[in-house]
Order: structure tokens, then sequence, then C-alpha cells
């Protein structure tokens, strides 16, 4: 009687342990089903080790996870962060694939850079970023996604230095091993630039930051010796290294172009001092510099100095004088006169000038980033087979001519064969299975033809003349 009694028991805690396993099994499957269709997903990594330091630049990647494919390229905004300085560097978007849960995502990543100009936490905002997306039946579909909370630790590391540059009134420095090379216009003969008076020599200074923009590089301290006038033109900011600076450091960073011109006057032996640029360390976080070395400059008499009349001294040399002519003294006061009235009028001019060259530069952006030169730019795309720069001017120029999407302005325009090939280009840049073959973009620009096109202009036909009333 007692075994009667202990075997359904043991049967009972055997179904009951089955059915522990098969929910467990099967929960995933029903909560997904319970939460309903899938949607967008958004993700933000810091690429860097936490506390960060003070002018250090540091990437945060921004990916947005979308089901199926995207339908058009979402816009990252901008992040306003304040005591730091957070930029999204013009460079390609990076497109991904992956499966969560069973479900294929299409992927997009930005990198915004990041430098602090103090200590602390620093929060991203919560910003807002709208996907356009197809859905499993292949219709657009419109979704968001919000910036999860980042907080972004910066500190000095214990020497402080960083940041007493910072809050003493100079410019923040940048933490990246910077770079210094220096080209002259003249070569040197035996390391000496051999120069005559009143010649000028050239000097540029490139400086070349690993990982930092262009703007976070720091002037280069330059000075001249006495009886040497030395100019500084405006420089020239890159952020992708060019030329030789490329191969001498294939990472990509900023690069800042600096040129030096010194003028001499007078015959001797000159040294142009060193050029330095300052920076921080990121291995020992203290402050040091980088420098372009001095360049000695040998300069001789004028070409023209001994160019007297033979037997005596000139005809117009002027009394009293030690025989120096009259004519050269008239000649050099009026060339000073005449470089002071420039210097005048140059700095009356000078803001007008700028003022018209910034309403110039306004007004050709403003021609470029128009409706007919983003379809333009589409149509060269889509000839040249290049889809993601054919979707992202397609994206431009709908949002700027119709204010809307391309997936929804094909829909609207009730044009079968113009969906088709917009969906086909969303589909072979961002769908969950890559397209090994190449994008034919003839379709779509063909379609855009139909539909784009400008409508012509009409004439206006002169009314007939009227007959005479008396014939």
């Amino acid at each position: 009687m007692r075994r009667h009694a202990i075997r359904p028991r043991a049967w009972l805690r055997r179904a009951a342990l089955l059915v522990l396993l098969l929910a467990a099994w099967l929960w995933p499957w029903l909560a997904r089903a319970a939460a309903g269709p899938a949607g967008p997903i958004v993700r933000v990594d810091v690429g860097a080790h936490q506390p960060v330091l003070v002018g250090q630049q540091v990437g945060i990647d921004v990916t947005i996870l979308a089901p199926n494919y995207f339908l058009s390229a979402p816009e990252f905004p901008p992040l306003a962060v304040p005591g730091a300085v957070v930029t999204l560097p013009d460079a390609r978007a990076v497109n991904s694939t992956e499966t969560i849960d069973g479900v294929a995502y299409a992927g997009i990543r930005k990198t915004y850079a990041f430098t602090a100009e103090q200590d602390g936490d620093f929060r991203l905002p919560a910003a807002t970023i709208r996907v356009t997306y197809a859905g499993d039946d292949g219709a657009p579909r419109e979704g968001s996604v919000t910036l999860p909370l980042t907080t972004i630790r910066v500190g000095t590391g214990g020497t402080g230095t960083a940041a007493a540059g910072a809050t003493a009134g100079r410019r923040l420095l940048p933490v990246a091993r910077l770079s210094v090379t220096q080209t002259l216009d003249h070569n040197p003969d035996h390391g000496v630039v051999r120069l005559h008076a009143g010649d000028a020599l050239v000097r540029t200074v490139t400086t070349f930051a690993p990982q930092t923009q262009a703007m976070m590089i720091v002037p280069p301290h330059a000075a001249s010796p006495r009886g040497v006038r030395m100019f500084r033109a405006d420089a020239r900011l890159s952020d992708q290294a060019q030329g030789d600076q490329a191969q001498a450091a294939p990472e990509p960073g900023g690069t800042r172009i600096d040129t030096l011109t010194y003028v001499f006057e007078r015959p001797g032996t000159y040294t142009l001092p060193a050029v330095t640029v300052d920076w921080v360390d990121p291995a020992t976080r203290r402050p040091t510099s980088s420098e372009a070395p001095a360049v000695k400059v040998e300069v001789a008499a004028a070409r023209n100095a001994g160019a007297l009349a033979p037997g005596g001294p000139s005809a117009g040399a002027l009394p009293g004088a030690g025989g120096l002519p009259w004519r050269t003294l008239l000649w050099g006061a009026v060339a000073l006169l005449g470089v002071a009235l420039l210097a005048l009028l140059w700095r009356r001019l000078r803001p007008r000038l700028a003022r018209l060259r910034q309403r110039r530069a306004e007004r050709r952006r403003a021609r470029a980033g128009g409706a007919e030169a983003r379809l333009a730019a589409t149509l060269r795309a889509c000839r040249a087979g290049d889809a993601a720069a054919a979707s992202q001017a397609l994206g431009d120029w709908t949002r700027a001519a119709h204010g809307t999407t391309p997936a929804a302005w094909a829909e609207a325009a009730g044009d079968a064969a113009l969906a088709d090939a917009v969906t086909g280009l969303q589909r072979h840049l961002y769908g969950a299975v890559p397209v090994p073959s190449a994008w034919d973009g003839n379709p779509l620009a063909q379609a855009l033809g139909r539909h784009a096109r400008p409508a012509p202009q009409r004439r206006r036909h002169a009314a007939p003349a009227l007959p005479p009333l008396n014939p």
C-alpha cells in the first residue's frame, strides 16, 4: 500500500519539472508575442576608459538598429553639452546587420567627437532621433529612439596641469602626441639659408594631432629676431592627414598649417627661433611641446647697393649726407607714404570685404544646397552606381523639395516603377541580407526624370495686331 501511494507523487513531480522546462523554453517567444512587433533600438558607446582628461578627444558611437532595413538614413542631431565641445565629424556612416532574438536588424552608426573643457561629470542630452524603416509587409513605418542616459567622467588624474591651463585664461591644450614639421621656400646651403637685403623667406609649419580635430590644435609659438619683420597668414585646418603626413600617421587626425613670412631689411647673420606647439602627453598627463628646429640665415647686401655713377659720388647726392642720393630718400618717402595710405585704406575696407565674402559664400552655399542641386547630385550618383551617395542625396532632395521621405514621396507619386526603384535602393543598402551584385541606378534615374523634371515655362505669345480701322 505504501508503494502505490508514493508512485503517483513521483509522477506528479516529474510532470511539474517538464512543464517548467517547457515554459522556460517558450518564454522568449511568448514575451516577444506579448510585446508586439519589434521596433528600432539605439546604443551609445564611449570609446575611452574613464575618467578622461580635460582636452582629450573621445569618440562616442551612436548606433541605431531598425528591423528589416531602413527606408531613409536617420538624421543625427547636434549634441550641446555645457562645458564641453561636441561635434559630429563629416564622415560617412557605418552600416551593419545583426540578429537579436531571432529578428534581423539593420544598423547605422555615427561617431561624435567629445572634448571636455573642465573637470566634472558630463551627461549627454536625451535627444530623439526619428527613424523610417520597412515593416514585415514592406510598408514604411515611422519610429523614434531616444539616447539613453550616458555620463562621461572627466578628471586630470591628480596632476591638475591640463585643467589649470584652461582656467588660467589660456587656450585648452589638446591631449595628443603632436608632430611638427617645417618647409622653406629657399633651399639651405650647408644648413644656412643665403639671402640679400630686402628678400623674404617663407616658412611653412605643419602640425598633426592624431585622433584629434584640427580646431583643437593651439597656434604655434613663433618669434622673429631683431631687425626682421614677420607676417603670419591665416592658418589652414583639415581633419584628414594629407601628403607626407598621411604616410607618417595612417590613423585619422587633424592637421594645422601655419605660413610665416620673414622679411630681412639689413645684411647680417640671423637665427630664426624654433617654432613650438604645446600639448598634453596622454601617457604622463603632463604638458609638453613639439618644435620645428631653428633656421640660420645669412643676409648679404642688396643686389643694387653699389650701382653708383663712375668717377665718384652720384650727381644727385645730398650735400652733407656722405654722398647719399636724394632721389633714394625721395622715393623712400613716397614708398612709405604709399604704404601708410594702403594700410589705412585696407583697415577701412577690410570689414566690408569680409562681409562681402561672407555674403557671397552664403549665396553659394544656398545655391549648392537648393533642391535643384540636390536633385542633380542624386542623378549623378545614380548614373555612377554609387548607392550610398544616391540614398543620401535623394533623402536631402525629398526633404527640401517635398518635406517628406523618399519612400513616402514615391508612394504618393503613384508610380510603381518609382516605388520599386526606391525600395530596391534601400534594400540594397540596409537589407538584412547583403546583395552581392552592383547596384544599377539607371531605373531610379529614369523614374526621377519623369517626376522631378521642372515644368517648362510657357512663352507669352504676342497678341495679333488689330486690322486698320479704315482699310
